[in-house]
């Protein structure tokens, strides 16, 4: 088969060329630009079930007013003393400066802390900070909350170079929508660094490999047209739904995928065409002539490449049955992304190949008479001749069990590491801490509760009751009173105190009370925390908490399961509140929600991949022990890669360090098991190849020896081009860069180059003592 396609490859080379030059052009005028269909954020992407989804949507039937979908927050304090006149001043301008904004912005309205109701939450209680909300009609991971934040920011710039602005005054931003601009900007950050440094070192490698830029050009030409290709398909099956009939089609592309994409590509792509050219020159080296050569190059590693590709292909497919719509849409895509790749450089490369004829090797000079002669020298890996793989074989195969036994010894405690790691979701912890919006929620922090930067809310659905009347006003006071008195519960607004402070009382009027009292019974207050939607006839009550922790932090999540205890608790206990329904909805709520699901959809893919992955070496290679140890192999080496990567960013991070992001191990396993099963499958066609010439020992032997610096070679690119993702700016980004180098690493320099060929013999030396017994046993009976 693909000796045929090699044939018809070199022989109708042109047609090939222009064919992927005309498919990357048509897609590319079709399809619509990625940044324009790219989603961002992970909230949305939930299942319908989790209780953050079902409690937003009840928020939005109940108080359809509140249109607001996220917040910009700016602090205004001091350090060591009150606000002055004048510094309340700075912010009553910044409000009207932002008002005036409102359209430009998306901006629904401006809180601030002169006004009734809402105003005094925006106080500090040590008076040193006030807060200007500002309530967003977009997403807070919306796209246009890049040009949002900026804007924002240039005007408290403006303010703080004004000849009136007071000394030692403080400025800062944060709220739901500053960080998701925030987290746009560095994701696009990280998408420029890590295409750039991505190509600079494929380049550098290539060069150092070859010393031939068209031995450089040929595969980056082969990869850039494959990701035209791909990221302009997938643009357009985003698209599908407007087609008749297509409406339930729904196909998403997010911005973190171009990043997976870029580099999966290069380092796949690359790794192909290294194979493609490495098998090309060992065949020029035999002395056939080049349309030979290539083609018999084709039919030598074609069944290794598509092998190798499917295992990649098939395990990021497995991603497709994830509950969260993040992880369902990511993998397929960039399976299909990887799919173009490889067409490309079973037809594409080998094209180029054929048209830049003998040009590809120069300044080298490759005729048959410098074949003859000697006159080329390429690298060591083409021809099989590297003394250095020749002795790593050698000694492999002379000593399996200690080499075998040693390697797993000493690395079983980075592995038992790996299998109990600490995982974050924390937002603000994944950025740079010299962000806007992280600074800005510092600066916060040190005058309002930390969870005051995102409230849990929690929601009240009684159908036989309005809290709206006095007696369902006394119901809410009730259970003001009862999550009060919760561990980890700071503050809790309500209908009945929304200033997060009793409204009753002659000392309360006394201290200023009078005022508060009033407001509670405005209609903005009962509008704001009992339904005013005639339908629901008052059943839905509202209840901001504010908790101790940071919304985003574990020990928030971990206060959220304990209030959902308690009220799970009162219900059996109070006939009461039986009849209730409780709804949560927030920050803390929703990143509750995502480590559920994407725990549970990490279970589950864990588990399909290492089936399709097996499945997939079972009809290549056809030897059920062997591909069981190839998978067994690589599973090893992710959690001993998993292991590592803790261990070295709680030693980097130190003290600020809380545990890895938490898209890490998926994304670490999914890539890691598909792509270290590539190189077991380079070796493995290689070996029964060898072995069908040379016998079990001498033709496992060859071929490590011969596979040894291609490999390594290939091992390397695809690490380097992973490594580039730690030039982003995400912490998460970089985490996975580095796991995924790393793994890689692992996978080159010891499964493949120990672990498996150890192994191999030890099997291969049993065999042939059965066989031998068999053989003696057999002439014993005849005698």
């Amino acid at each position: 088969m693909f000796a045929r396609l090699g044939n018809l490859v070199t022989r109708h080379w042109l047609p090939v060329i222009l064919a992927w030059a005309a498919l990357a052009v048509v897609l590319r005028l079709l399809a619509p630009e990625w940044n324009a269909i790219a989603h961002d954020g992970n909230m949305a992407y939930l299942p319908a079930g989790m209780t953050s989804v079902q409690g937003e949507q009840l928020l939005r039937e109940a108080f359809p007013q509140n249109r607001a979908k996220s917040q910009v927050i700016v602090v205004v304090a001091r350090d060591l003393a009150p606000l002055t006149d004048d510094d309340k001043d700075v912010a009553a301008d910044l409000s009207d400066q932002f008002l005036e904004l409102a359209d430009e912005l998306a901006i629904e309205d401006v809180w601030t802390h002169d006004m009734q109701v809402i105003g005094e939450k925006l106080k500090s209680p040590d008076g040193r900070a006030v807060l200007i909300a500002l309530q967003m009609q977009g997403e807070f991971m919306a796209v246009e909350n890049i040009r949002v934040l900026d804007r924002v920011m240039a005007v408290l710039n403006e303010a703080r170079t004004a000849e009136d602005y007071p000394a030692g005054l403080q400025l800062g931003v944060t709220g739901s929508a500053a960080v998701g601009g925030d987290m746009l900007a560095s994701a696009a950050e990280s998408i420029r660094n890590t295409e750039l440094t991505t190509v600079l070192v494929i380049v550098a490698i290539l060069l150092a490999v070859y010393r031939a830029p068209m031995l450089v050009i040929v595969p980056l030409a082969a990869i850039t047209v494959s990701i035209v290709v791909g990221t302009s398909l997938l643009a357009l099956l985003t698209q599908l739904n407007r087609l008749p009939a297509m409406e339930w089609w729904d196909f998403k592309v997010f911005t973190t995928t171009r990043i997976f994409i870029i580099v999966i590509l290069f380092g796949s792509g690359t790794d192909f065409c290294l194979f493609l050219i490495a098998r090309y020159r060992e065949e020029l080296l035999r002395g056939l002539p080049q349309r030979e050569a290539l083609a018999a190059a084709m039919a030598g590693v074609g069944e290794a490449l598509v092998g190798s590709a499917a295992t990649t292909i098939v395990g990021l497919s497995m991603m497709f049955f994830a509950d969260f719509g993040k992880f369902r849409d990511s993998g397929p895509a960039i399976a299909i992304c990887l799919t173009v790749a490889l067409a490309a450089c079973l037809t594409l490369a080998p094209a180029l190949l054929q048209a830049t004829r003998h040009y590809v090797f120069w300044p080298s000079k490759l005729t048959s008479e410098a074949t003859l002669t000697g006159r080329f020298n390429p690298p060591a890996h083409a021809t099989g001749d590297s003394r250095f793989w020749a002795q790593v074989s050698q000694l492999v195969i002379r000593r399996p069990g200690l080499l075998l036994v040693t390697s797993v010894v000493l690395l079983i405690p980075l592995a038992a590491a790996g299998l109990s790691v600490e995982i974050t979701y924390d937002l603000l912890n994944e950025m740079r801490a010299s962000r806007p919006s992280v600074a800005g929620s510092r600066l916060l922090r040190e005058h309002f509760p930390a969870g005051e930067t995102g409230p849990l809310t929690v929601l009240v659905h009684r159908p036989d009751t309005n809290f709206r009347t006095t007696g369902g006003r006394d119901e809410v006071a009730s259970l003001t009173a009862h999550f009060l008195e919760l561990d980890g519960v700071k503050t809790v607004r309500s209908l009945t105190q929304p200033f997060g402070q009793p409204i009753g009382g002659l000392g309360s009027i006394l201290g200023g009370g009078a005022a508060r009292v009033l407001a509670a019974n405005t209609s903005r207050a009962r509008d704001t925390y009992a339904t005013p939607v005639e339908e629901l006839a008052g059943s839905v009550a509202r209840f901001d908490l504010i908790l101790a922790e940071e919304p985003f932090s574990r020990e928030a999540a971990e206060q959220l399961d304990a209030i959902e205890r308690n009220l799970n608790q009162m219900q059996m206990q109070d006939s009461h509140w039986r009849e209730a329904s409780f709804f949560f909805t927030g920050t803390t709520s929703a990143t509750r929600d995502l480590e559920r699901v994407t725990s549970s959809d990490q279970i589950r893919i864990q588990r399909l991949v290492l089936l399709a992955v097996l499945a997939v070496l079972l009809v290549l290679l056809r030897q059920p022990l062997v591909c069981l140890y190839l998978t067994l192999s690589v599973l090893f080496s992710y959690y001993v890669t998993l292991g590592a990567t803790e261990l070295f960013f709680e030693w980097l991070y130190r003290g600020s360090f809380t545990g890895l992001d938490w898209k890490v191990p998926l994304f670490l396993f999914v890539i890691l098991i598909a792509v270290g099963e590539d190189y077991n499958i380079y070796l493995m066609t290689r070996v029964v190849e060898e072995q069908q010439r040379h016998g079990p020992i001498r033709g496992l032997q060859r071929a490590v020896a011969r596979t040894g610096g291609i490999i390594t070679s290939c091992g390397i690119i695809m690490a380097a081009t992973f490594i580039s993702m730690a030039t982003g700016t995400l912490r998460g980004m970089q985490e996975l860069g580095f796991a995924l180098a790393l793994g890689v690493l692992l996978d080159t320099l010891v499964v493949r180059t120990v672990l498996v060929p150890a192994f191999l013999t030890l099997v291969d030396r049993v065999a042939w003592a059965r066989a031998a017994r068999q053989a003696h046993a057999h002439g014993d009976a005849r005698q």
